[in-house]
Formats: structure tokens, sequence, C-alpha cells
């Protein structure tokens, strides 16, 4: 069993956690008159109404110093009668848990039920009511309310409406904890996660602003930002709301979606379409729920992006509501009740989240079920557009309902083998389950009872009760740092997918070939790898040596245009001259064969709905790859071969190796392999482009959850046994985008094979 308290510093803070969230608010007054005490001594104040936990885990801010009987050992059960009213009237179904324990009951139509204690129960004895509709109440128990056998409990509801005037709160950070108004003083873990999450970036990330202006953040001088052929103008800085230089170069949502700016001058504070970015990057800002510009976001709600305190206010989901996140889907529910306190704010505290059985007049904690679900996520990570630039409206005859799906991670679980279960249609393992994995070294998510001690706190072990909570479960918390594709720590990306390869020898057009079938699985996600942001793309390259020789391909299957091009021209154009071109690049020549390719991809692209024609995938080969020895001053080339007649010439890379893990990302179309992506395509024929300027989805032949795609590519090979390797490489964004904005998006190794 812990030590109570592990050393004076520990009791030091004990004590003083003690006096700011319990001692200090009566002195400070502010609130109503605490209730006579009954016989026992035992308090039951007014307004401690039914709820949940905040960040997913236990306060530490308010309960009794002792009179109670808990913890003693062979102290056997005491049966109670309970009786729970709500505004005055006994309500029925209210949940009754005995904490520490996890024991729960049902009130009846009387409000009533009849509980079972049990009393050896490792710290306080308490019984706790939770309602949807009012802040969780009950209380630690005294030993003469035990032996009277009546236990009565008033909730009250909370005012169901949004409050505008409420400010976000500060969730703090691993350096900053001192005081209980940052989230980080009682969940510390939760917030060192929190705090390296992508989750806090989102209203601050560089490449989202990018996109979002139509900016190159990465040229920061006038002189940088015409060198990469961008516009010097002055707009709004991200997260100042202040004036600033900005490099405007390529698509920008704000300029796609508003014709009145953009050309001549940015649309930065005075568009009136901002696409619903903020909704879901930087929900926290204050004020109106809803339709924000992102440039609006500063301070909190720009440094923290999505946080406790946001999340811990969604109320409820719907996944039916026009809009994304909080303007729609999300309900947010900000509390409008004066505070009893001021050391608890100007409004009554009142937060949702996972638990039953936290009663903390800090916290004013509601238990929801949507914070153990997909749903939530689904709010923001679901995201079918009906907003289009001008003039970008979709094909209603290829999109019957108007909208194009963007983002359909969670459409993709529903139809996974790992989705709905048999009795409410949700999906059997959800989204929290990769993403917020457990934690078994955490005693309780306020980090009072846990085995290791979070970087600068000190270990806090008292008595277990309402101001410190109760012992969990193993496993019961959640990590609160929402792992991505790119985290190291949860290594998703190696677990995604697997490879198998086949060789064999084939008779070629030149005689023997060595042809080699590279099959790729979804093993990991219940979603399509990859899934989220169309600009997301898994790249497979394939290799054949003799020794150190690298093979020549002469059939199969190649890397197609989304794959990246220093330059692509079709056969109509002069293939002679390619100013910009350096000496060891390549043109490679490719051939479109008049074959569709029948992939199987989620969703439309894999239920039978689209001929393989509609797929928007053709097959295609590589006719020659000719290295550039020579440029002259107009562009002519000196080539090491002819090029023959082909249907598109590409400038590329040379791949004279298969690209290590974080090599930057390549150009590699027309090399051997495929890219499994979905293809956004504009207006006017480009491809791979950012959903705001798209009206169609060219092709998705992204693999579905449990499925797997197979490419077959062909060497000329001049030895007895030749090596081959395939490498699959996640990548955040398409190389033209890289290369454009100067992101420092790099290639992510995921796995290997080599035969």
């Amino acid at each position: 069993m812990r030590a109570l308290i592990r050393s004076q510093a520990q009791r030091l803070v004990a004590a003083l956690l003690f006096v700011v969230c319990v001692v200090l608010p009566a002195c400070l007054g502010g609130g109503p008159k605490p209730e006579p005490a009954d016989s026992a001594g035992h308090v039951h104040p007014e307004g401690h109404d039914s709820g949940a936990d905040h960040a997913g885990g236990d306060g530490a801010d308010a309960g009794h110093d002792g009179g109670h009987d808990g913890g003693t050992e062979g102290a056997g059960e005491a049966v109670m009668q309970v009786r729970v009213r709500l505004d005055g009237a006994p309500i029925a179904g209210a949940l009754l848990t005995q904490p520490g324990v996890e024991r729960t009951w049902r009130t009846d139509a009387a409000g009533e039920a009849t509980v079972s204690l049990d009393l050896g129960v490792d710290g306080a004895v308490a019984l706790l009511v939770s309602h949807p509709e009012a802040r969780i109440g009950g209380d630690e128990l005294y030993a003469s309310t035990l032996a009277s056998g009546l236990f009565e409990v008033d909730l009250q509801r909370f005012d169901r409406r949004d409050n505008l005037l409420y400010i976000y709160q500060d969730p703090g950070s691993p350096e900053r904890f001192d005081t209980t108004s940052y989230c980080s003083h009682c969940h510390a873990k939760l917030t060192q996660d929190w705090f390296a999450s992508p989750h806090r970036r989102s209203a601050s990330n560089p490449l989202v602003h990018d996109l979002y202006a139509g900016t190159a953040a990465a040229y920061d001088s006038e002189a940088s930002c015409a060198e990469a052929g961008g516009r010097w103008r002055l707009g709004i800085g991200p997260g100042t709301g202040a004036s600033a230089g900005r490099c405007y170069l390529g698509d920008g949502l704000l300029p796609a979606y508003n014709a009145d700016c953009g050309e001549e001058t940015p649309c930065d504070g005075r568009a009136e379409r901002t696409g619903g970015c903020a909704d879901c990057h930087a929900p926290a800002i204050d004020g109106r729920r809803g339709g924000r510009d992102l440039l609006e976001a500063t301070g909190i709600a720009y440094e923290n992006g999505v946080h406790c305190d946001l999340c811990h206010k969604v109320e409820s989901v719907d996944l039916e509501a026009e809009g994304p996140g909080v303007a729609g889907k999300l309900s947010i529910l900000r509390p409008s009740e004066p505070s009893s306190s001021p050391a608890l704010g100007d409004w009554a505290p009142l937060t949702f989240g996972p638990y039953a059985d936290v009663r903390n007049p800090r916290m004013g904690s509601v238990a929801r079920d949507h914070f153990g679900g997909s749903e939530l996520c689904a709010a923001c990570h679901e995201h079918l557009v009906d907003e289009f630039a001008t003039g970008a409206a979709p094909d209603r005859a290829r999109w019957p309902d108007g909208k194009l799906p963007v983002m359909t991670t969670y459409s993709e679980l529903l139809e996974g083998p790992l989705g709905p279960d048999s009795v409410e249609g949700r999906p059997g393992v959800v989204c929290q389950d990769c993403h917020m994995p457990p934690d078994p070294t955490q005693g309780n998510s306020a980090d009072l009872h846990s085995d290791e001690v979070a970087d600068g706190h000190a270990e806090v072990v008292g008595e277990q009760g309402i101001a410190t909570g109760w012992l969990r479960p193993p496993g019961a918390v959640r990590r609160h740092a929402w792992f991505g594709p790119r985290s190291d720590e949860q290594a998703l990306l190696p677990l995604a997918a697997s490879l198998d390869l086949r060789t064999a020898w084939v008779e070629g057009e030149d005689g023997p070939a060595l042809e080699a079938v590279v099959t790729t699985h979804n093993v990991g996600p219940a979603h399509a790898l990859p899934t989220g942001e169309p600009m997301r793309q898994v790249v497979l390259l394939v290799e054949a040596r003799c020794g150190a020789e690298r093979l020549r391909q002469v059939g199969g299957d190649v890397v197609p245009d989304v794959g990246g091009s220093l330059e692509a021209r079709p056969a109509s154009a002069d293939w002679t001259r390619w100013p910009g071109a350096q000496v060891g690049e390549v043109i490679r020549v490719i051939d479109v064969l008049n074959e569709p390719l029948d992939y199987v991809g989620p969703l439309r692209f894999g239920d039978g709905s689209l001929s393989p024609e509609a797929k928007g995938m053709w097959a295609e080969r590589l006719l020659a790859e000719v290295e550039i020895v020579s440029v002259g001053p107009d562009g002519l080339l000196g080539l090491s071969a002819p090029l023959p007649a082909g249907d598109r010439a590409v400038r590329a890379q040379p791949l004279r190796a298969l690209p290590e893990d974080g090599a930057p990302v390549g150009a590699y179309a027309g090399a051997p392999g495929m890219v499994f992506s979905k293809v956004m395509v504009a207006p006017d024929g480009r491809r791979g482009v950012p959903y705001f300027v798209a009206n169609d989805v060219a092709s998705d032949n992204r693999i579905p959850a449990g499925g797997s795609a197979t490419t077959t590519h062909r060497f000329a090979a001049p030895c007895a046994e030749p090596t081959v390797e395939a490498v699959l490489q996640y990548r955040r964004a398409p190389f033209a985008l890289v290369v454009e904005r100067g992101w420092p998006v790099v290639e992510q190794r995921m796995t290997a094979v080599r035969r």
C-alpha cells in the first residue's frame, strides 16, 4: 500500500492544496453560507449536482478532512436507503456510485434506491450521484450517517444556455501549474501529453495558416519571397491580430472563397467566407461560437488550439448537424450561473467528461458517454464539403448530394472489419483505443495516486476521497497525447502496413525479365491507409539490383503524377528545352495505357457504385529514363540517350537509392512504385490540389481497413540472382506543395521488404 504522505515537502503541498481549494473559497465569501451540519457533523451542500470529470480525470480541489470510517479492514457492508431529488422532485434513473470499488445503482420511479456500501474501501466511504442534467452530487459519509441508514441528495439542473461572456480557462503547461486556475495544477501527466500533441498546435500550425491565407511562412523576407515567386504584402500575422508582412504564394482558402480579395490585396481580416477552418482548428476563440476567422485566434485560442476547457465543454455531439466542430456538430455549453466564490472564477464551474463519480466543486462535473466514443472525434475528422470556390461546384451526377468527401475517417471506421457492433451500430473499436491508449501508470487522472511523478510536480498522495479522488483500475485513465501517424513514441506508422514481395522470371519484350509482385496490406488502422487530410500520401517504391547496379524497369506499375515531379509536359510540348533543369536530373517518358485500374478503395471507390473508368486511375508504363548530362543557356538539354515518343515527360530527381527515413520529400513520378492517396482535382484540371479549390475527387486508391493492393514491376536483369527491395513511406503533404511553400516535410519510413 502506498504511503499516505511520502515526504515533508509533499505534506506541505497537500496542506496548500487544501487551503487553496477548500479554506480560501470559504474565507473569500461570495457564495451561500454552508448548510447546518447533521447530527454527525456532516454537511450536504446545495448545487453540487451530478456529472463527470475534467480532462478525463479526477479532481483535486475540495473535500472533507476526516470523520468517516472508510478504509477499516474487515469493516464489512453498510446498507443505505438513498433518496435523490432533482430541483426538489424525486428523480428516476439517477446513477449512484461508490467510488473506489465502482459499485453502481439506479434510482427507481420514486427517486429511491437501496445500496450496499463496501466499508473496506481504501479511503473515504462515499456515495456520489450522477444525472445528465445536473452536476454530480453526493458526498463522503460519516459514521453517524452510515448508522442512520438514510442518505438524501438534492441535485439542481444546470443552465443549458451557452454563455458568450465565458472566458476559456488557461490549460497551463508542464512548467505552469502553480494555481488551480490551470488544468495542469492537478492534471499534470494529461497536460504533458496534450502539450506535445498536434491538438495543441492546431491553431498555430504554420502549414494550416499557409493554406488558409495563401501564404508561405518559410519565406520571411521580401527578397526570399520574390525569389520563390511570391508577393510580399501587408497582412495579419497569425496569432497576433496585428499587421505583418507576409509572403503570398499559391492557393489559399480565403482568396479561393472570396472573389473580392486576393489579387491586389490580401484577404486577411476582410474575407466574409472563412470555410469553417477555425471551427475545428481554433475552436476556443472566446465569444460567438462557430464561423470565426482563423486569424481571430490569439492568446490562449492560438497558443493552445484544441485544449482541455474546450473539449470538456462539449455537452453533446450531433453528427447530423450542419457545420463542422463548434459550428454545429459539437454542442458547446459554457456555464451561465454565477460562481459561489471568487476562487472558482466568475461562473459556477461546469465540466463534461467520461466519469460519473467525480464530485469536485472546482470541476462542476457532468458525465457524458460521448467521451468514450468515436463520434466526438468525427465532429471534426469527418468532413464533407458543400462550400466551394467560385465556379467550383461538383458534378451532381457524380456527387448527388453536392458534397465532396474530403475527410471520411469515421465512415471508413464504420465500413471496416472493426466497425459497428451488432447492438448499437457504433464502432466496436473506437478512435481512442489507438490514439488515446490506456496509461497503466496513473492511479487516477489527477496524478494524485500514480506510480510515476510527472516532471515538475511533487506527488501528493493523501487519503483517497473527494479532494484527491480514488484509485481507478489499471488502464482506466487514457493518455491525452492523441498519437498520430508521425508519433515516435507510439510508432503507429510501422504498425500500420506490411509488404509481401514475390519474384519470378518472365518472358519480356527483350528477353527474360525479373517480375516483382508487391502486395501492400493495411494491417493496423481500423480506417483507410492513409486517412484524414487528403494531402497525405503513402508512397511505395521498388528497385532491383545486380550487386551495386540498379536495374532498369521494363514494365509494370509506376508512381503516378501525384508522386511528384520537378516539371511535367504533355506530348504536344517541347521536350528539348527545360529552363531550370540541372545536370544529374532525369527525364522520364511515360506512356498512359488504355487500361483503367479497377482498384478497391474506401467507401464509394470500393463499393461497386463506380465503374473502373470513373475511379480515375489508368495504367502507366515507363518508356525511358534518360539522364541530363548538360544544360544550355536556353535550357537546351544534352541527354545520355534520345527520348522516345510518349504521352508525358517529367523532369525528376534521379532515384539512385531508395530514400532513408527522414529524407526530403522526393519527386518520384514515373519511378517503379505506386502512390496510395485521395486525389482532389480543380475545375481547371489541376490534380492533387488542396480541397478548397477542388470540385471533384479524381481517384481514391487508399487501402481500406483490412484491405490490400497489389502492384507489379518488371526489370531487365543481367545477372542470375538479382535482389529486389520495396519500401513504403508516409508523407504528410505532396511534393508540389512542399516545394512551393518551403515546408519542412520529410519522408517517413513505414516498412520495407527485400528478396
